[in-house]
């Protein structure tokens, strides 16, 4: 009985890997027809005003193979493959042949099923193809449940809109990953425009992701005109808001965010307190000496490490007149490091 089992098996294993065979093959010939037809149909569109018989034969040959489901994706994977090796004129030509032989109405039944991947996956086709008049279609999926699903959405308004695509954050409930924000960073710096963006009002959005993000384009393109909202973020509910307003005006070594935080040093949580201390190594003076000196004896590690280094770089003075030993291990350890690491 076993020995039967195990030829069946090897007779399916056998029938099964033909088949792959078989398929891959057929994939591999169906894939080159159509890309053939494709160049063939865009260097003879770029030389005609009128679609000659050959392009009107080559437009019938793609709506037949629409009603085959292994060929649609196979034409459609390799529309979208070709769009990303074009330039030019071309771009304009494919994707009006996109239109023309129904793919963008299967890209709609794609938005419309039940399944999340198949709604991103038409999303993502509709972006490929930069199809502006499908923006209505998209905007329902900003807040889709599914991660994937927004992320395609945002792409889109992005790519196809430019700054004026960042519109779709008013409507924004949900959270933006960082990885979201990776990637409309990188959108955006692709932008080729000279239009100054006004971000105050997302800035001041009660959606905590949108501001964190806005944030980020704060200090990417140098918004210091922002100051002003930047150091209300100091004191903003939300503590991820608040490091990042801190982050940001660290980097435009912004001094009245100084004085703002030292004067509510004690209310401040350890991540804020040690934000504060990178802060405050760009923008300390003499000024600050007796506030360092109060935390040289911190029970953290780093406030004590970085409350040494400030005073040794604004009062050396002061710096060479500490005890060079203690009871403190660390303290004694970092400052042998200042000292002789960097020189005394």
């Amino acid at each position: 009985m076993l020995s039967f089992v195990i030829v069946i098996l090897i007779f399916y294993l056998k029938v099964l890997r033909n088949d792959i065979r078989v398929k891959k093959s057929r994939n591999i010939k169906y894939t080159n027809i159509i890309e053939k037809l494709l160049i063939e149909f865009l260097y003879s569109e770029e030389e005609a005003t009128a679609l000659s018989k050959s392009q009107i034969r080559i437009i019938r040959h793609f709506k037949k193979g629409l009603s085959s489901k292994y060929k649609r994706k196979i034409i459609i994977k390799t529309f979208i493959k070709l769009t990303n090796e074009i330039s030019g004129n071309m771009i304009g030509i494919m994707r009006k042949l996109y239109d023309e032989i129904g793919l963008l109405k299967f890209a709609y039944k794609k938005l419309r099923s039940k399944k999340w991947h198949i709604v991103a996956l038409g999303i993502r086709d509709i972006r490929q193809f930069r199809v502006k008049k499908a923006q209505n279609h998209i905007t329902k999926y900003i807040n889709h449940p599914r991660e994937e699903v927004r992320r395609e959405a945002h792409l889109y308004f992005i790519e196809l809109f430019g700054y004026e695509g960042l519109n779709f954050l008013d409507d924004l409930e949900l959270p933006l990953s960082e990885w979201d924000q990776i990637q409309l960073l990188r959108k955006i710096e692709k932008i080729d425009n000279n239009e100054i963006l006004d971000i105050t009002k997302w800035l001041k959005s009660e959606n905590d992701y949108v501001v964190i993000f806005m944030l980020t384009i704060v200090k990417l393109y140098n918004r210091l005109e922002t100051k002003e909202i930047l150091l209300e973020k100091l004191t903003d509910e939300n503590l991820d808001v608040r490091l990042k307003a801190t982050e940001v005006l660290t980097h435009f070594e912004v001094a009245e965010a100084k004085e703002i935080l030292k004067n509510k040093f004690d209310t401040l949580t350890l991540k804020e307190k040690l934000a504060f201390f990178d802060l405050l190594e760009k923008t300390a003076t003499e000024n600050d000496s007796v506030f360092v000196i109060d935390h040289i004896s911190s029970t953290n590690f780093e406030i004590k490490h970085k409350s040494l280094r400030i005073l040794k770089a604004i009062n050396k003075n002061i710096y060479d007149k500490l005890e060079k030993t203690a009871d403190d291990d660390s303290y004694n350890k970092i400052i042998h490091f200042l000292d002789y690491s960097h020189g005394l």
